[in-house]
């Protein structure tokens, strides 16, 4: 557990650095990242759910490194938060992917 602890601490670390090196604005109902020449604006529900999927991840891969790859719990989790950020990641990218095709 000891490992998963340290795991955490290092997402939210990583976390803090983005935030502090990005621009990073804030309203009433969005976060609006700005990166390069791109403005990337995220609901709060949608950014809330990346934090806690980035984050579990985080998790669940300290804690099959602190117990050595023997934790059934630990696997299930890495699966699990693994799985639905591919799916996740898929979807946003087609979205995006379709946005340029209109575009143009």
């Amino acid at each position: 557990m000891k490992g998963a602890l340290i795991a955490l601490l290092i997402g939210v670390t990583l976390l803090v650095i983005f935030y502090i090196k990005m621009d990073i604005f804030r309203s009433k109902t969005t976060i609006d990242i700005h990166l390069h020449d791109t403005y990337f604006i995220f609901s709060y529900t949608s950014f809330i759910i990346f934090l806690v999927l980035f984050l579990g991840t985080f998790f669940s891969i300290g804690g099959l490194i602190g117990n050595h790859f023997k934790s059934k719990l630990f696997w299930f989790l890495l699966v699990s938060f693994l799985s639905i950020d591919i799916y996740l990641i898929g979807t946003y990218y087609k979205s995006f992917k379709t946005i340029e095709t209109i575009q143009l």
